[in-house]
């Protein structure tokens, strides 16, 4: 029966879409971007195929997708042949690594980014976060990914470096920006007068600072007593009991950096935006700030009660998720609606289209966080309808951290400050290519 059912599956090679001409659709998906999957999702359905950079792509929408992709088949597909591209900028951190590999480092990060290591991080974010509102407060239209990003990127380096001076801050920071341009580069040479070249360049400074890091923090000593994410994987040991290698851990250090200064940039981002355009929101935010924090100074306790500030981070998350699609290389078939996806195939989920779909969620356009609030809870009605920072044995290892970043941002800016967001909502939406938009956000805060 089993061997009939098989013999009635169709070829992945009969899905509709199109692998392009001889150099396949490469070129429309850089050129159209998110539109590149939307207009194909609205023409061919939940599954199609493409064929980019010479592999052929199937790309699976929905929650079961999301599902079998994430967990039910996670064993057969590679994590790192999904990522590769990120390779030869951050090495083989854990979002490149597949099964036992994967799961021991996992396990490994797992304490720096949760339960103590995560309370001890609330006094750093919290004057950070003070400081850099303050700054910011005093100057004029800012762009807001950039400025938000730089404040999130100062609170990665601080926690997962451990960085002392301003002078270690500031070439640790110059480095760690040239060598993320090198992902944007279409031609990979390395010479110094390519943005790549460049990019690499920055790499091999950063990795040569992190090498000096990991020596004096060997020589001092009381790795276990350290409150950020070097010390922590330099206490770490393997199953076997021997430590991490130097270049193991500048891996993992590069790659918590790429994953922590990014997403919760874009958030803000996207949140102050949302909230000028729905006042009553964030009247809301504002009141749920007096009830909880009143005049008290911000303590860590308060994060868990603010309840409706997680509703609107999770809507943020939905309209805008961090990540917009995940793809994973096949290497053992697998089996998804009628189809056979051989091994060799690269497939795709997207956050962004399951996101947006009117059976999961009413009116998906809209920014709703009372969708996330009992009785309705949308995000609940089907597994794997919320995945921003993905799912299943890969899912994001930084979500608290990043909920809490952004939960402490948000509650100085709320108490303390106001702001202006341009372009207007209204002159944008619906927001369906928030990558081409997201640059042209400018904000000026003021107290």
């Amino acid at each position: 029966m089993v061997l009939q059912q098989r013999s009635q599956l169709k070829s992945a090679e009969e899905m509709p879409g199109s692998f392009g001409g001889s150099k396949g659709e490469t070129k429309e998906l850089f050129a159209g971007e998110e539109m590149f999957y939307r207009q194909r999702f609205q023409r061919h359905g939940s599954v199609f195929k493409s064929r980019i950079f010479g592999k052929k792509f199937a790309f699976l929408i929905g929650t079961q997708a999301n599902k079998l992709v994430l967990m039910d088949q996670a064993d057969h597909l590679s994590a790192e042949q999904g990522w590769i591209f990120l390779k030869p900028i951050f090495g083989s951190g854990v979002l490149l690594q597949d099964g036992k590999r994967h799961k021991a480092i996992r396990r490994l990060i797992h304490p720096a980014m949760h339960g103590q290591a995560l309370n001890n991080y609330f006094d750093t974010i919290h004057l950070l976060a003070e400081n850099f509102l303050q700054e910011k407060a005093t100057e004029g239209i800012l762009p807001a990914i950039d400025a938000f990003t730089e404040f999130s990127l100062t609170v990665a380096l601080q926690l997962v470096l451990g960085t002392e001076t301003k002078a270690e801050f500031a070439e640790s920071l110059q480095y760690f920006l040239t060598m993320l341009v090198g992902r944007r580069a279409k031609l990979h040479l390395d010479l110094p007068f390519t943005i790549y070249g460049r990019s690499q360049s920055a790499r091999r400074k950063l990795k040569t600072f992190l090498q000096q890091k990991i020596a004096t923090r060997r020589q001092n000593g009381d790795l276990k007593e350290s409150q950020d994410f070097l010390g922590l994987f330099l206490a770490s040991v393997t199953e076997d009991g021997d430590p991490l290698s130097d270049t193991e851990i500048i891996d993992q250090l590069l790659m918590v950096l790429f994953a922590g200064h990014e997403n919760p940039a874009v958030l803000i981002s996207w949140l102050l935006l949302e909230l000028n355009a729905n006042p009553e929101w964030k009247e809301r935010l504002l009141n749920e700030q007096k009830e909880v924090v009143g005049d008290e100074p911000l303590h860590l306790s308060h994060l868990k009660q603010f309840t409706n500030l997680g509703y609107a981070l999770k809507e943020v998350e939905r309209l805008y998720p961090p990540v917009q699609n995940i793809s994973r290389g096949v290497v053992k078939d697998i089996e998804y609606d009628g189809y056979r996806i051989p091994a060799g195939w690269m497939v795709d989920v997207s956050p962004m289209l399951t996101h947006r779909l009117p059976e999961i969620y009413a009116n998906p356009d809209s920014f709703d966080p009372d969708r996330f609030a009992p009785p309705r809870e949308e995000d609940k009605q089907h597994p794997f309808s919320l995945v921003g920072f993905g799912g299943g044995s890969h899912v994001c290892l930084g979500y608290q951290f990043a909920q809490m970043e952004m939960k402490i941002f948000m509650s100085l800016l709320l108490r303390h400050y106001d702001w202006q967001i341009t372009p207007e909502k209204s002159a944008i939406a619906p927001v369906y290519e928030p990558s081409k938009i997201q640059d042209q956000l400018e904000i000026k805060l003021h107290q």
